[in-house]
Parts: structure tokens; sequence; C-alpha cells
């Protein structure tokens, strides 16, 4: 097997435990846009999306040290899962201490429990499969993901559509589910026997720790990219408004299901691909040119599809949420690249200077979003969240270099985008025949990515036996 096989082959593994509780987000927007009303679903995605902000802070990212010092053979299993479920317990102690801060704000204050249950559960759940996943028992991992898919499911018709009971039923039917993965993985991988509350190794705490801490900021400068703007379109526009922005994010979030399973994937081929000199650089740029041209496809796919995609997923009331979706396709485009870079930091193991484009997108974006939102609304939060993600690519594109050397194929990328932005603007101003203008553009999108994306194709078909690719046609 050579290194394009597998790489394909663990993507296909990571995509069959986690593409279809990612693909489940976005095909059940037609029931959250009809049993929901615009407030609420606002209200909604402040409740999940605080929840998520505080979980890095409450558990010190001790999941990510799991999977990496649970794959060290020499390392105690033990020591590594207890340590990540205490630290999770202790975090939650401190966390405790903050309800009067929850229940001071008003909007989120009825949900306080309901934040604090969503917290200790995805934390639980995280360390677990993280666990799971880092001694090798893979397919109860992808168990695992796809019986989460189908409670998540049940529960959102239980609690939404027969018990009605709202925005409390959206984010029960989550804790729910992650409960009940927390105990099938319990019983199943039998993590009993990995546990102890006693005689924990000091050494391997302070090394998990050491390692997990740095990476918080990371997390919270990506939350703060990815959803500040929320709750400032919530304050200056309410949260119908932040309904309608909150809704258009998920079209976009296509892309984010893609990029999320193959970056799984591909962490592990960069690491073991790294440092193996000219060889390295020409499997980087080969993967590179294949990411970026997908990406742009999918983007270019989007804009063309997003009237009609928007029509069919989401009910009359969230028709208008497409207005906002040119600009944060774009800013999905970008975030994939930005993540893919990132993986050059932990191949090299330059994790130090990792929050660095992050931080700068994340500044930007609360600048932008304070100065532009209360002129423009939410769209100025989608052009503000664009411009951030563009700035962190930069970054990340020159300080990479300093470590990691391939090809990006500026000219190619800078059309492409070109290409995508001026789709965006005929888009957004509804220029009469948009739909012949944007089939002419999606054309040029793909002559400009061609040779990478009939490669992805030969390989496709080499799969089924038709041709084989072999590594030196590369």
């Amino acid at each position: 097997m050579n290194r394009y096989e597998k790489l394909a082959n663990n993507t296909v593994i990571f995509a069959i435990g986690s593409f279809s509780s990612k693909l489940m987000v976005f095909l059940l927007m037609p029931l959250y846009t009809r049993v929901l009303t615009k407030g609420d679903y606002g209200v909604m995605d402040l409740i999940v999306n605080t929840a998520n902000l505080v979980t890095p802070f409450v558990m010190l990212s001790i999941n990510e040290a799991v999977i990496r010092f649970g794959m060290e053979k020499s390392s105690q299993k033990k020591d590594v899962l207890s340590v990540g479920v205490t630290t999770i317990l202790a975090g939650f102690g401190v966390f405790l201490l903050f309800i009067p801060a929850f229940l001071y704000f008003e909007i989120i204050s009825p949900y306080t429990a309901l934040i604090y249950l969503y917290v200790l559960a995805a934390a639980l759940k995280s360390v677990f499969a993280q666990f799971v996943r880092s001694t090798g028992l893979v397919r109860l991992y992808v168990v695992d993901g796809i019986m989460g898919t189908g409670t998540v499911i049940l529960f959102n018709i239980l609690l939404l559509v027969v018990a009605k009971l709202g925005v409390t039923g959206y984010v029960m039917s989550i804790i729910i589910s992650n409960m009940i993965s927390i105990f099938f993985l319990f019983f199943a991988a039998r993590l009993g026997q990995f546990l102890k509350f006693r005689r924990i190794s000091k050494e391997t705490r302070k090394a998990m720790l050491l390692y997990a801490i740095p990476l918080i900021p990371t997390s919270v400068f990506w939350w703060i990219t990815n959803v500040s703007d929320r709750y400032i379109v919530t304050y200056f526009c309410g949260t119908e408004v932040n309904g309608l922005y909150a809704v258009a994010y998920k079209i976009p979030a296509l892309i984010t299901i893609m990029t999320s399973i193959f970056y799984q994937a591909w962490q592990l081929s960069a690491v073991s691909e790294y440092g193996q000199g000219d060889r390295t650089s020409r499997f980087y740029t080969n993967i590179f040119a294949s990411y970026t041209s997908v990406l742009f496809m999918a983007g270019s796919g989007i804009l063309l599809l997003v009237k009609p995609i928007t029509a069919l997923l989401v009910s009359p009331a969230f028709y208008l949420s497409w207005r906002y979706t040119p600009f944060l396709v774009m800013s999905e485009i970008f975030s994939a690249m930005v993540t893919f870079l990132g993986t050059f930091y932990m191949a090299a193991k330059k994790n130090a200077t990792v929050p660095v484009a992050i931080f700068v997108g994340a500044l930007s974006n609360i600048i932008l979003n304070i100065w532009l939102v209360p002129k423009y609304g939410a769209m100025g939060a989608a052009f503000a969240t664009l411009i951030c993600y563009i700035l962190a690519f930069l970054v990340r594109v020159v300080d990479i270099q300093r470590f990691a050397t391939f090809d990006m194929s500026p000219m190619r990328m800078a059309f492409s985008m070109l290409f995508i932005t001026i789709q965006a603007a005929v888009l957004i101003l509804e220029i009469p025949y948009q739909v012949l203008i944007q089939l002419l553009l999606i054309t040029g999108v793909f002559v400009l990515n061609r040779k990478s994306l009939l490669a992805i194709a030969a390989q496709l078909l080499a799969k089924v036996g038709i041709i084989r690719i072999t590594d030196n046609a590369r």
C-alpha cells in the first residue's frame, strides 16, 4: 500500500465513524427550522456555542493528550485514562463555582443546568472516545459514531416533535445521546479496567497536562473566530436575526464535514511522511493541490446551488438566510486551508506557534464585528468572518515556510478564489442571468484545477480496479 492509498483508506475509516453524525446535523435542518422559531433557534445556537466555549477550560483539553499518550506503547493505559477522567471531574468541580455568572445573563440563565450537563457529558464522551481510538479499537469507535447519530435523531423526534420541548428538547437530545455513548464505550471497551482514582502516576499527569494546556488558547481562538459574531449579532440585532445567521452557517458546513473527516487521516500521514526531503515536499504538494482543488469546486458548487438547497432544507421563515451564505462559504474555504496547514506544526512539533494565526483571526474578527454589525447587521458579521480567515491564512502561509516547504500553486489558488468571489458577488447582488454566469465561473474553477481533479478521479477508478496509480506517477 503506497502512501496515497494509506491516506485514502484512513479517510474512509474515519468517514464511516463520523460522517453520519456530521451529515445528520445538516439533514435535520428541515426539522429544526419547522419546530423552532427564529428566536428559539438563535437561543439554541447561543446555548450550544457557550457550552462549546467552556468545555476546553473544564477539561483542560485533556482529550488531546489522551489520544497522544494513549498511542504510545510505553505508556500505562490506566494512568492515561485515569488522568483524563480525573482532570475532567476536577475541572467540572471548579466550573460549578461559576453558576452565578451564568444566572446573570438573562438569555441563557434558564438553561444553566442544561449547559452544565452538556459540558460534562461532552467532555467525558470525548475522553472515552479518544482513548478507545488510541487503543486501536477502530470498529468500536465507528459503531459508537453511528449509534450516536441514531440516538440524536431518535431523541430529537421524541423531544422536539412529540413532547414539543423546543430549545430544552434540542439540548437534552444531545446530552442523552452523549450519556448513552459514555455508558456504551465504558462497558463495550471494558474501560473500568483502565480506570483508577488512587496512585495515578504523577509523571504521566504532569506530561499530559503540559501537552494539553497549551492547546486551550487555540481552542478558544477558534471559538472566537467561529462563533463570537453570533453574540454580537444577538446583541445588536436580536435573537431572530441570529437565528437566520446561524442557519446560514449550516450550508457552508458541508465543506466542514468533508474537510474534518479528511483532516483526521491527514494528521497521521503528515506526521509519518515528515522530514524525508524531496519525497515529503512532493507528497505535501500533491495532497495540498488535491485538497484545495476539491475545496474550490465544493465552494463554487454550493454557491451555484445555495438557493435551491436552502429552499429544500429550511422552512420559508428561514429562507432569507441564504443571503449570508456566500461570504460564509468563502470563509469555510480559507478556514479549511488554515486547518490543513496547522497539521505541519504538529508534525514538526512546533505547537507553541500554533495560536498565532488563529489569534490574528480572532482579534480581527471581534474588531470588525463591533464595527460592521451595527451598520450592516448579519451581513457585516459574515464579511468580518471572511476577512479574519483570510488574515489567518496569510499569517500561517508565511509562518509555515520555516519548517514545511512545498508548492502551493499561488496563481491557481488566486484565480480560483477570484472566480468564487465573483460568484458570491453575482449571487448577493442578484445580477440578471446569474445562473448562466455562475455556470461559466464554475467551469473556470474546474479548468484551473482540472489536473488534480482528474488525478483524484483516476485514483477512484483505481480503487475499483480499472487503472493502477503508482507513487512514481504522482
